[in-house]
């Protein structure tokens, strides 16, 4: 069997104020029992987050010259670019840090990936149809198998079921219900 990894996208404050008709607490609750799973299961638990520095030199060139830019709400240490306050992130999970809508992009992912021993993700977080959809495309180009979790994920601007589809027939990635990443892992663990 594959080795698997558990990666958390951008579960952070600023995402849920941009959003609002998100259910934050919803998806947040959902994204820590499946992290609390993975971790159970010694899952590598990654939480990719969107964090800019305050200078600009790292912001996307469209939005380098926009004071109320979005990326203002995500530079570092700010209080909107942390992590909702319902998701912890423990000292051995890792983090990386992107600045564009993959988490593959110009970071350290794919090498903590590899060194971890993944081959397979199950990928939660926000949003399915822009970083999630992102960073899945780039796991699929970069040879890892990809399982989005159902009640893991959020759209912004679609629904989720139409990134689920999209993702489906791009990449051919698989989702799952929550149950059923828990029996997948309670599976696992018996062999």
């Amino acid at each position: 069997m594959k080795k698997s990894g558990l990666v958390v996208i951008d579960m952070q404050k600023f995402f849920f104020e941009e959003n609002p008709q998100v259910d934050e607490q919803a998806l947040a609750k959902h994204c820590s029992e499946i992290v609390d799973i993975g971790r159970q299961a010694d899952l590598p638990v990654i939480h990719v987050v969107t964090r800019y520095r305050e200078d600009r030199v790292d912001w996307p060139r469209a939005w380098q010259h926009d004071s109320q830019s979005w990326c203002s709400n995500l530079v570092q240490d700010g209080d909107l670019a942390q992590v909702v306050d319902n998701l912890v992130v423990k000292p051995h999970d890792l983090v990386v840090e992107k600045r564009r809508f993959s988490g593959f992009y110009n970071t350290n992912l794919d090498d903590v990936l590899r060194g971890t021993g993944c081959e397979h993700l199950y990928i939660v977080g926000y949003s399915a149809d822009v970083c999630l959809r992102f960073t899945s495309v780039d796991a699929y180009n970069r040879g890892y198998g990809v399982t989005l979790i159902y009640e893991g994920i959020e759209s912004f601007r679609e629904t989720k079921d139409d990134s689920v589809a999209y993702l489906g027939w791009l990449i051919d990635a698989s989702c799952i219900s929550l149950a059923e990443f828990k029996e997948t892992l309670a599976g696992a663990a018996a062999r």
